[in-house]
């Protein structure tokens, strides 16, 4: 996976001493080692955004996307302090909320290219529902270069061919798009988007905490999710907010069903905004934070720092974002 980071609070100066910025990123350790003395400018908050354990030594702040390993983690970086937020809990639910709009789709689904997506299982079972139109979109890990198509670039059009194979009701509203430039990235766009149907389905096997359901279930709309993705991805998934199936398209079909027919059982928003969202990790970040600083012996208290999770929202180290790193900390010397 290729390294990214986001710099959510630079350092600064604090009666005579430097008080510490802060980073997030996914690969910590690779992060410090192309920095040297990036570790005395930066607190590093480490995103896994994937299941099993957090495993950077480096990080001082850790986010949990699998719930299982918390305990294991704290008793592996006892000098960390790990939270049982990962990044799909910083979505912001002002922005991604309830909105008065027609339903035009049964299910959506944002989903990027990869294999472990299974595309497949969405587009067999969408089949199966002439009657219910679909829309499905995403953007790509492996982007398509000018001199080569990416093996995820074929997998899309494989998976259009095979929708229209099937007769499948499927909407590709960025069906000829071969760059992630291409495709929108503003929240409140998405947001529309989202809202414009009645349940979210995700067909993955396992993966991190996905900031697509989670902003589903910000908008108040129930969430599909295969049983064997794991409990790092099906986090937050109750008979409230939406219903675990059996990965087949006949039992995903009928999940769709269920949910279409019984919208009054479920109640997603009133959940994330009990239990998740940024107004409850924010806070928990900001915290922690605080905490480091008083044991390093400086006041801040990080409460000008703001991250909601996104992709778009981090700067993707090619070289950039480490120069930009360089750069604040060259800066002080």
């Amino acid at each position: 996976m290729e390294l990214s980071l986001a710099i959510i609070a630079e350092p600064r100066r604090g009666n005579g001493i430097i008080e510490k910025g802060v980073i997030v990123a996914n690969q910590c350790d690779r992060l410090s080692k192309i920095v040297p003395h990036l570790k005395d400018y930066f607190y590093l908050v480490e995103r896994r955004g994937w299941l099993w354990m957090n495993g950077e030594q480096t990080a001082d702040v850790k986010l949990v996307d699998d719930p299982t390993t918390v305990e294991e983690t704290k008793r592996k970086f006892p000098r960390a302090v790990v939270l049982e937020f990962a990044n799909g809990d910083f979505v912001d639910t002002d922005i991604f909320r309830p909105l008065n709009i027609p339903k035009i789709y049964t299910g959506i689904q944002i989903a990027a290219w990869p294999a472990f997506k299974r595309h497949e299982l969405f587009v067999r079972a969408a089949a199966l529902l002439p009657d219910r139109k679909f829309l499905k979109f995403g953007h790509f890990w492996d982007e398509p270069k000018p001199w080569r198509i990416s093996g995820e670039l074929r997998r899309k059009r494989r998976i259009m061919k095979l929708s229209r194979k099937l007769h499948a009701n499927i909407e590709f509203p960025f069906a000829s798009v071969k760059r992630n430039a291409d495709l929108p990235n503003d929240p409140g766009a998405i947001n529309r988007m989202i809202n414009t149907a009645k349940m979210g389905i995700l067909t993955s096997e396992h993966e991190g905490l996905n900031r697509f359901k989670m902003e589903c279930l910000s908008a108040d709309i129930p969430m599909l999710l295969p049983e064997d993705a794991g409990p790092a991805t099906t986090r937050h998934i109750n008979e409230k907010t939406g219903v675990l199936f059996k990965p087949t398209p006949e039992k995903l079909a009928e999940a769709i069903r269920y949910v279409e027919g019984n919208p009054e059982h479920f109640s997603p928003r009133a959940y994330v905004l009990g239990h998740t969202g940024i107004h409850h990790a924010l806070p928990a970040l900001k915290n922690a934070l605080k905490t480091l600083a008083k044991r390093d012996g400086f006041t801040r208290d990080y409460e000008e720092i703001s991250w909601n999770g996104r992709n778009e929202n981090l700067a993707w180290a090619k070289g950039d974002a480490v120069l930009g790193v360089r750069e604040v900390m060259n800066s002080f010397s």
